[in-house]
């Protein structure tokens, strides 16, 4: 009996969903998929005018000149004694501005 029960229900529930999909329901109040809210006012040519123009400005670097390795990049020598390095570190966990990871 309880399993006629639990078939009845299941059916029912399944008939249901099935109906309302092909009802044509919408239970999105239209808020899917969402709208883009603005236009662009330039054309692709004239976006591609201006892509050309910065990098032909070197305001943008084109492929692998974006990235630069550490040893390329300007480095400025430390102006601190490593005794001072390490008592900024002491002071600066003792105040607890210093991240306890593993402790």
């Amino acid at each position: 009996m309880k399993y006629a029960n639990r078939l009845a229900i299941v059916a029912t529930l399944a008939m249901s969903a099935a109906a309302a999909q092909a009802a044509g329901f919408d239970f999105t109040s239209g808020h899917y998929p969402p709208k883009a809210e603005s236009q662009s006012t330039l054309t692709r040519a004239q976006v591609k005018a201006q892509t050309m123009d910065a990098l032909a400005q070197g305001q943008l670097l084109s492929g692998d000149a974006s990235y630069l390795p550490l040893s390329a990049q300007t480095q400025q020598p430390s102006t601190l004694s490593r005794e001072q390095v390490r008592q900024e570190t002491v002071a600066a966990g003792k105040a607890g501005l210093l991240d306890s990871y593993g402790e």
